[in-house]
């Protein structure tokens, strides 16, 4: 992202597959049916996958495959993985005194000396959770 600037995000969920044609809608396209995820051309450079990545792509994937579950135990699924990304992420965080949401502190994350997918990953997630100081 550029200095300063966040980027808005969102998260949708379509039941048309046709969307998928829609390469100017997403970044990343998680297609359950298929057990597939597609990340859109302009987006590969930041969002080179990585160990976490793949962790979360099998997690989907292999949860929506489960012909036990339904689509909530799924849902679920997703959101304890997705719970305990942020936990971590909080590690990295400082409060300012104004009492203001945390905010990422990069150098604790640097410290920290993920692979650099993982740690732009968290960036961005830091981005997209409004943690970044602007």
């Amino acid at each position: 992202p550029v200095a300063g600037h966040v980027a808005p995000c969102y998260i949708a969920g379509f039941i048309d597959s046709k969307v998928s044609n829609r390469l100017d809608l997403y970044d990343v396209y998680v297609n359950l049916a298929d057990s597939e995820i597609t990340i859109s051309q302009q987006a590969k450079e930041a969002m080179t996958m990585g160990k976490l990545h793949k962790e979360i792509g099998q997690l989907i994937v292999q949860s929506a495959e489960d012909p036990d579950k339904s689509d909530s135990q799924v849902t679920k699924d997703i959101s304890l993985k997705t719970k305990e990304i942020l936990t971590n992420l909080a590690s990295f965080t400082e409060v300012s005194d104004d009492g203001e949401k945390p905010t990422l502190n990069f150098e604790a994350l640097k410290q920290k000396r993920y692979p650099p997918a993982t740690e732009n990953f968290l960036y961005h997630l830091a981005a997209a959770e409004q943690m970044l100081k602007i």
